[in-house]
């Protein structure tokens, strides 16, 4: 079995980033981000916008990467799985875009999150065909 090593690297860093989130949401702890102007990382994972039926959608990220660590390992070849891994991770990227652009601050951990979700997405796609 072949693995998309670049896809592992994206999961790796996806996971950590979404644990870190999720373990500050859950404890706590203090965010390590600056908190002034339109960087403001704990106004925006504090918002009622960074919880979606009382779920943080930093778990829902740290459940996302696991799925694609499933992808890279177990189920390269469950194109319906991958396809519905593709279509949850774009409409998590929409709703963190659209929650900071109505908050009017960003937070650096999560538009890490967006990015590292769109390239994952786009080495999806890009190697669909491979397996």
């Amino acid at each position: 079995m072949q693995v998309n090593k670049k896809l592992l690297a994206l999961a790796i860093i996806g996971l950590i980033d979404a644990a870190y989130l999720t373990v500050v949401h859950y404890t706590k702890l203090p965010l390590y981000c600056p908190s002034g102007g339109v960087v403001n990382c704990v106004q925006v994972t504090t918002s009622s916008l960074s919880t979606v039926a009382g779920i943080p959608i930093a778990l829902g990220g740290l459940v996302w990467f696991l799925g694609l660590l499933a992808i890279v390992f177990l189920i390269p070849k469950i194109k319906a799985f991958r396809n519905i891994w593709i279509m949850l991770g774009l409409a998590g990227v929409a709703y963190s875009i659209v929650g900071q652009l109505i908050l009017g601050e960003i937070c650096e951990y999560c538009v890490l999150l967006d990015i590292v979700i769109l390239l994952s997405v786009y080495l999806l796609i890009r190697h669909r065909n491979d397996n």
